[in-house]
This record gives structure tokens, C-alpha cells and sequence, in this order.
């Protein structure tokens, strides 16, 4: 329960980041740790979006430490570099997000701050599946397992490159879709454009690496299980073109860019369980006796 409530608090707290970047709030409390020089600002509906994400940091921050402190005592060897990991993590990543109040928002450490928060829910994802208790601590990349974690390191690029796009104020560099600036390859490639179109491609490789993915799956007779995260996969994908669509087409609606990102944290989730899946069927294979 307390990983699943820390998963969750996490996946609230990237999307309610995502809303107040989307919103033009990052700046509503100018300072920090206080807001406005107070611990509760004065009321104005953009200083409490970016209050709230605060609080909802500092919420979340409570779950994983302990979260990370229970999956320490119960993990063995080398497993507990996980949760040590995710603390120091999130210690970094506090550090950055005061950082980046103070320096006004940078662009490249506005990114690093989203993809060290994407880190850390991958960590609470880890650590939310094996619980160390019913479930041990174990890690494969090989086989199975290799493909489906190469995915989601090609996914978490893409929501970084993604991030990166949203804070260089290049969302709307390619302002039309499925063109980009009225062409399939736009006549210019460079600064902005060649940043959002950059996004682009990466995600028509994600689709069809997400078919590839489902058609091993369904073609490998000891994947049968895993037919359906597949399948799930795949649709996310699918949704997550159009939703990138709506984005551009609606001008960088709020709503659109959080459920974008909303998406990718789900086919995070989907690949991670693909992932689980095959370390456990690693671990029981290792267990098996000899013939």
C-alpha cells in the first residue's frame, strides 16, 4: 500500500508540475522555500497552482523517504542501493527545484529537474513491485528483459527531449500537424524547429518500436502473459500521437500538455510491468533445479 500510495503521489505531483508549467506559473511564488515571503501566500489562483505543487512535493517527499527507509531494511546486498538511490535523488531534486525558482526558470535545469523527477518514479515503481517482503529485489537485462528496458529508456528520452521542448518555448516551433511548417521534412532544420521535430520522429519510432514490441510478444509462446501489458502499450502509444496532436493543434492547451504527459508516465508504467515480468520469469528460471 505505502508503495502504491507513493507511486500515485508521485504520478499526481509530475502531471500538477506539468499544469503549472503549462499555465505559466512556475514564477507565481518567486521565492523560496516561502512563498511570497509567507508560509500560506495571499490568494491568486495562479500563486496557489504553484503552492499546491509545493505541497504536494513535500507530501510526496514524506512517502518516499518512507518508502525508501522500509525497502532498505527489507532488501539485502546490492538491492538497497535502490532506495539509497532514490533518496539522494530526491535531494537533488529539491535542491533543483528551489534552484529553479531562484534563477527564473532555466531551460536546461528546468529539464533536468523533470527527468531527475521521472527518475525517481521509476525508483517508487521499483520499489513498489518488490516489496522485499513477498516479492525479493532482482534485476536482468538480458533476453526479454533487456528488450523491454531498452524501451523504456527510449521512452524516458523521449518525455526528457519532450520537456526540453516545453521549456525552450519551442511547442509550437512546428505549429501545424502531421506537417511541419506546411512539409513532411520541414525546408528549415535547425534551432527551435529541429528541436520539436526531433520530438516528433523520436515518437513515430516509439510507435513502431511499440508494434514490434506487441508482435514478439504475441509471436513468443512464452510471452503469453504478456499480451495484453503489450497491447496496452501499444494503444498508449497510439493515444500519446494523437494527444501530441491536440497539443499543437490546440496552441499548447494546459489540459492537453498535462494529459500528455499523463500518457507517458502510463506507458512507463505498462513497459515497467513488461520488465518485472521478465526479471521474475529470469529469477525462476535461475531456480529451477538442473535436469
Amino acid at each position: 500500500m505505502l508503495g502504491r500510495l507513493t507511486v500515485g503521489l508521485l504520478f499526481l505531483l509530475l502531471v500538477w508540475g506539468n499544469l503549472v508549467a503549462g499555465l505559466k506559473a512556475g514564477l507565481a511564488c518567486p521565492d523560496w522555500p516561502l512563498c511570497h515571503g509567507k508560509v500560506l501566500p495571499p490568494w491568486r489562483w495562479d500563486i496557489y497552482m504553484e503552492f499546491l505543487h509545493r505541497v504536494i512535493a513535500g507530501v510526496t517527499s514524506l512517502f518516499l523517504v518512507a518508502l525508501s527507509l522500509n525497502r532498505y531494511r527489507r532488501y539485502e546486498g546490492t538491492a538497497r542501493i535502490v532506495p539509497v538511490l532514490a533518496i539522494l535523488l530526491l535531494l537533488a531534486e529539491i535542491g533543483m527545484g528551489g534552484a529553479v525558482v531562484l534563477l527564473e526558470t532555466p531551460v536546461q535545469l528546468t529539464t533536468y529537474h523533470f527527468m531527475t523527477g521521472l527518475l525517481v518514479f521509476l525508483f517508487a515503481f521499483y520499489m513498489m513491485t518488490f516489496d522485499g517482503e513477498f516479492v525479493r529485489p532482482g534485476f536482468a537485462f538480458r533476453g526479454p528483459a533487456a528488450l523491454f528496458l531498452s524501451v523504456v529508456a527510449l521512452v524516458y528520452s523521449q518525455a526528457a527531449l519532450g520537456a526540453y521542448v516545453r521549456h525552450l518555448d519551442a511547442g509550437l516551433a512546428c505549429p501545424d500537424f502531421p506537417t511541419c511548417l506546411g512539409r513532411v521534412i520541414p525546408s528549415f532544420l535547425g534551432g527551435a524547429v529541429l528541436v520539436h521535430y526531433s520530438h516528433r520522429l523520436v515518437g513515430y519510432l516509439i510507435l513502431l518500436t511499440a508494434l514490434a514490441l506487441y508482435l514478439f510478444v504475441r509471436r513468443d509462446p512464452r510471452q503469453r502473459g504478456n499480451r495484453g501489458l503489450a497491447v496496452s502499450f501499444l494503444a498508449l502509444v497510439a493515444v500519446q500521437v494523437g494527444v501530441g496532436a491536440l497539443v499543437v493543434l490546440s496552441k499548447l492547451n494546459y489540459l492537453a500538455t498535462a494529459l500528455h504527459l499523463a500518457v507517458a508516465l502510463g506507458m512507463l508504467s505498462a513497459l515497467g510491468h513488461l520488465w518485472v515480468r521478465a526479471v521474475r520469469a529470469e529469477g525462476a528460471a535461475l531456480s529451477l533445479p538442473p535436469a
